[in-house]
């Protein structure tokens, strides 16, 4: 019943760009994470790393286009002006950097504890 009350008081595009947004800090923390962990590592295997994470935060944020228009263009549809359509497609990608800054900070603190 909870569910149900939260989704019919909640409008769909909301929860669209919600949960757009929390898919986004995952992706965030992936890429952090890899960096972090380049970060510890030194010589061949370090530029290896940080090629990796440079591949993987390509390949996030040309997946991130489709979201941005996934999101913008509900609001859109709505009667949201073109720019602020076009700000909140932007800024529920706005956590992944964010998450990305967390997830490296994490992985340089614990890393020397494990």
């Amino acid at each position: 019943m909870g569910i149900a009350f939260s989704t019919k008081r909640l409008h769909k595009t909301t929860l669209l760009v919600l949960a757009i947004t929390l898919h986004n800090i995952p992706e965030g923390l992936a890429v952090g994470v890899l960096f972090g962990a380049a970060s510890t590592l030194v010589g061949a295997e370090q530029t290896e790393m940080i090629i990796a994470a440079i591949s993987l935060a390509i390949g996030i944020g040309i997946q991130n286009f489709p979201e941005g228009f996934a999101v913008a263009m509900p609001l859109r549809r709505q009667g949201a002006s073109r720019f602020k359509s076009f700000w909140y497609g932007q800024l529920s990608a706005i956590v992944e950097p964010l998450a990305a800054v967390l997830g490296a900070v994490a992985v340089s603190f614990f890393t020397p504890i494990l």
